[in-house]
């Protein structure tokens, strides 16, 4: 109960099955390959994606022609204003409050 091949020895039926078995995996295996790394290159592509959208939607009057570098140009004045703000507040309450015991 054997095949014999030209130029090969004799073999079972279930040697040859097990063979095109392995095959047929790693043919599956080498196919689904690339799709996974691409899945994956793509997810952080996403992630920056919504990320920078999510700062746009945060910093106000962000031209969406600048880029990121401007984008970043534009958050990091934001901030600086932002911050200026707040120092003119913390002082306006230091004023008033100083005022309102005397």
């Amino acid at each position: 109960m054997g095949v014999t091949l030209e130029g090969q020895r004799k073999e079972s039926v279930w040697v040859l099955m097990r063979r095109q078995r392995a095959r047929r995996a790693l043919v599956k295996k080498i196919m689904i390959r690339p799709k996974k790394s691409l899945e994956a290159s793509r997810r952080p592509c996403r992630a920056i994606t919504r990320r920078v959208k999510t700062l746009k939607e945060l910093v106000p009057n962000t031209k969406s022609s600048d880029g990121l570098d401007g984008l970043f140009r534009q958050t990091a004045d934001y901030i600086l204003a932002l911050e200026m703000k707040v120092r003119v507040m913390q002082t306006m309450v230091q004023v008033l409050t100083e005022t309102d015991c005397v």
